[in-house]
């Protein structure tokens, strides 16, 4: 007799996604981010999509643990989200305690000089949130 065995899907995200509109580079924009909301982004290596994608990626993570990620939106070859092509960046926060945050940091946020929208993606509607999902083993 056959065993069959059925796996169960939790669909349990722990991060918030950020989407963020600015004519500025992404540097500059980690810059300008750092230095107004004493963050501290630093570059890292390109997230990779379907292997020839690639997304320009910085991150921090604070003394509380809590992490930041920014992508770009766009690359040569695509788009990250191609339902969103009018996103620049995407600003995914790993944050417990998120909701007791989100307003203070979404004013600051869209206070910056460089940011021109900034708004709260509804990550359970999105289509492709898997590609905010990272894999950073190194082999």
């Amino acid at each position: 007799m056959k065993t069959r065995f059925t796996l169960e899907c939790v669909d349990e995200l722990d991060f918030t996604v950020l989407a963020i509109n600015s004519h500025t580079k992404a540097y500059k924009l980690c810059w300008s981010i750092n230095s107004s909301m004493q963050l501290n982004f630093e570059k890292d290596i390109d997230h990779n999509i379907k292997g020839d994608l690639w997304f320009s990626r910085y991150n921090y993570v604070s003394e509380e643990g809590i992490k930041y990620d920014l992508l770009a939106n766009r690359s040569k070859k695509g788009y990250l989200v191609p339902n969103q092509k009018s996103i620049n960046y995407f600003l995914i926060i790993k944050n417990e305690s998120w909701k007791n945050d989100k307003i203070d940091f979404m004013s600051k946020l869209r206070s910056m000089p460089d940011v021109l929208l900034a708004f709260e993606v509804d990550i359970e509607n999105l289509k492709y949130i898997d590609r905010f999902i990272f894999n950073d083993k190194e082999d």
